[in-house]
């Protein structure tokens, strides 16, 4: 991905009110992942900081150089892939699955220590080691989920 666009959205999601989550490579396309604290991302901060990309871009280098990209929100059932994520995303509820359990663990993101990732289980703190985790994915309640293919 070019450094340029990757700084402009530094600068653009800094002078709003989101956090940015991830910038997500995919061939051909940027994901800009976006959320805000405490509450769920709208639509219009999404488009807002979209065309604020897209603008800030065009002015700089033109529009010829402008690559495509996406702004989105994490999603329901986003898989959480780096300390950063699982700090952002602490508090929030979470699947577990490790190579110990069959069946997925479904509790409160505390913090990561060191190895040890925390997860309140009905009231409970449980460490797991992050070596014998497998997969870490924000789990929505309402909907019990979503779906895993």
């Amino acid at each position: 991905m070019d450094t340029r666009f990757e700084d402009i959205v530094l600068l653009e999601v800094a002078k709003s009110n989101t956090t940015l989550v991830a910038i997500e490579n995919a061939p051909g396309m940027a994901s800009v992942v976006l959320m805000t604290p405490g509450r769920d991302i709208s639509v219009d901060e999404i488009a807002s900081v979209s065309r604020a990309i897209s603008h800030a871009f065009i002015e700089l280098y033109g529009d010829d150089y402008l690559p495509a990209f996406e702004v989105t929100s994490p999603g329901l059932d986003r898989v959480l892939k780096t300390a950063r994520e699982l700090e952002l995303f602490a508090g929030r509820l979470v699947r577990v699955a490790t190579k110990e359990s069959r069946e997925s663990i479904i509790g409160t993101l505390g913090a990561l220590s060191g190895d040890s990732l925390h997860v309140m289980v009905l009231g409970v703190d449980r460490a797991f080691d992050m070596r014998q985790v497998t997969k870490i994915s924000l789990w929505d309640e309402i909907l019990g989920g979503a779906y895993e293919g």
